[in-house]
């Protein structure tokens, strides 16, 4: 790889981007930890690393992706590819369970599999473009206004007094929740293991005197539906 082409690339610098708007914590006690969905790292390598895929390496017998570590677990390696071939570091990334333990390779399930590329997406794009390094340093993650630039002074002219700023109205609890909230609130609901959903499901079906049966996924409607959910993950 010449210098040149290292040049021309430039790996964008994504670190600050992820807001606290999009931190959740999963897990509790000393497996307590904070994270972002990685759909909502996906959306922000669409948004601001155009060009750039990301792969995870086969392995050289060219029978799947998962390498076998010396003492026999198993471990992927995750790379980002641009449009013209021109590939980033590799990033070797564990398969574990939900305590973070390596997992023996000839146990690694599809769920796993997908799981952990899921996973090392997240890593390799915090090793590669800094994106939610935040969260991996525990470093603080700034608000959606502090990440917004400054505007640019404008010269003094005279003109009438600006009222003072008005405290924005509190949200209503049965506000209609946004779609990209519903959204994201979904795609952290199908990061659980089946046990963890059907905890989930339940305890809002009870909340809000839904059927047994009733499909949830069409009932997330209103913030105070939103913040029922977001407590509810916290909890898994």
């Amino acid at each position: 790889m010449t210098e040149k082409n290292l040049e021309y690339h430039g790996l964008p610098d994504l670190s600050g981007i992820i807001q606290k708007s999009d931190v959740f914590m999963k897990g509790s006690g000393s497996y307590s930890a904070d994270y972002v969905s990685w759909a909502r790292i996906a959306h922000y390598l669409h948004v601001h690393a155009n060009g750039w895929q990301f792969y995870l390496r086969s392995t050289p017998d060219g029978a799947g992706t998962v390498w076998a570590a010396p003492d026999g677990t198993g471990y992927v390696i995750g790379y980002f590819g641009f449009d013209d071939g021109f590939t980033t570091a590799d990033f070797p990334f564990p398969c574990m369970d939900n305590r973070n333990n390596p997992i023996p390779i000839e146990k690694v399930s599809c769920r796993v599999l997908t799981d952990t590329h899921r996973r090392a997406l997240c890593a390799c794009a915090a090793f590669t473009f800094g994106l939610g390094f935040e969260l991996w340093a525990r470093a603080e993650v700034a608000d959606a206004q502090d990440a917004q630039p400054s505007p640019a002074a404008k010269p003094a002219t005279k003109s009438k007094p600006t009222p003072a700023p008005q405290p924005p109205a509190a949200t209503p609890d049965d506000a209609p929740l946004s779609h990209d909230d519903r959204t994201l609130l979904l795609s952290f609901m199908q990061e659980l293991d089946k046990p963890a959903l059907n905890n989930v499901l339940t305890a809002f079906r009870k909340k809000f005197g839904l059927a047994p049966d009733a499909k949830v996924a069409t009932e997330i409607t209103t913030e105070n539906h939103a913040v029922f959910l977001r407590d509810q993950l916290a909890q898994h």
